[in-house]
């Protein structure tokens, strides 16, 4: 009797266990679906359309009109009564880049000795330069003379010395494209120089009186080279 008592009381412990581990393994119902997990949020993108890459560009001021490089505390004296005086001396007209501004510093020369050499020298001190084209003297800073200056292959007593011109040299006993690092520390900011290899050619824009001062050393170094015993 004792032993059929044991059977049972173990046979029913075995079932309470099996039936709590059933509804452990069960799903819970609430009456609600089961929440998907969510992904972490990105941050949001910028939309652009295919083939079309995102620019973002800076506002960047505007830099400020050019003006004369001279200090405005030195004398200065009105430009147009000065053009007019050498306009009727040298039987010329100008054309003035509205940059230049309507008074000029000198440089301590007096208006009425001021010619035409001597105004483009002028014009040089104050950071402008001028070339003639269609019966007219341009006055433009000197930084856009190279776009202008008149191709001069042989000297000309009648050309003022601060004159742009452009010239073409060439040589035949030495390379220019070695001269190129030798001359161009010779050149104003303004001036070009540049070197053609295949013709060897020296291109060079400067004012007429260094123009000619390049063509001589550029003569005095194309000389046969002396081999050494």
């Amino acid at each position: 009797m004792q032993r059929n008592r044991l059977r049972v009381t173990f046979s029913a412990l075995i079932l309470t266990f099996a039936i709590a581990e059933a509804a452990a393994q069960a799903p819970r119902t609430t009456g609600q679906p089961p929440q998907q997990a969510q992904p972490p949020q990105q941050a949001p993108q910028v939309q652009q359309q295919a083939g079309q890459p995102l620019l973002v560009v800076p506002s960047i001021p505007l830099p400020p009109p050019a003006s004369p490089r001279f200090d405005p505390e030195l004398p200065t004296v009105e430009l147009a009564p000065l053009l007019q005086r050498v306009e009727r001396a040298s039987d010329k007209k100008f054309l003035v880049d509205g940059r230049l501004g309507s008074r000029i510093y000198l440089g301590g020369v007096e208006p009425d000795d001021v010619t035409y050499p001597v105004l483009l020298a002028i014009l040089r001190a104050n950071g402008f330069a001028a070339f003639e084209s269609e019966g007219r003297v341009n006055i433009v800073p000197d930084a856009n003379i190279r776009f202008h200056a008149p191709v001069v292959q042989t000297d000309d007593a009648s050309l003022p010395a601060d004159l742009y011109v452009t010239r073409l040299l060439t040589a035949t006993n030495i390379e220019m494209t070695m001269l190129v690092p030798i001359l161009r520390p010779l050149l104003s900011q303004s001036a070009h120089l540049a070197a053609h290899y295949d013709t060897n050619q020296l291109l060079i824009v400067d004012r007429y009186e260094n123009v000619q001062r390049i063509t001589e050393i550029v003569r005095s170094l194309d000389v046969p080279v002396k081999v050494r015993n």
